[in-house]
């Protein structure tokens, strides 16, 4: 069983397909990749892992790979459903490993 960090960010998960749903569902994840790339394509991209910490919504931190071999983080925040809002990208770091923001 994983230790509760109140407040914090919970342990790393494997992604599944709702996490892949909000890297593939959102223009604004491909256009600020490809931004971070001096404007190459990232084609498809992967979800590898995540972590979540839960606000007035919830935070996510993804780890993606693109099909450049190219690893990035994306800390999405998922406004509570009721709002009727999308996702958006809160910040993106090229990276290897999932540290906390």
């Amino acid at each position: 069983m994983a230790d509760v960090n109140v407040g914090g960010y919970g342990d790393e998960q494997r992604s599944d397909v709702e996490v892949q749903a909000l890297v593939d569902n959102n223009p604004e994840m491909r256009k600020a990749v490809q931004r971070a790339t001096n404007g190459n394509d990232p084609g498809h991209m992967t979800s590898l892992t995540y972590r979540t910490q839960v606000v007035a919504g919830t935070n996510y931190i993804v780890k993606v790979l693109t099909e450049n071999k190219e690893y990035f983080l994306l800390l999405i925040f998922q406004p509570l459903p009721y709002t009727k809002e999308q996702p958006t990208l809160t910040s993106l770091q090229v990276t290897s490993p999932i540290p906390t923001f």
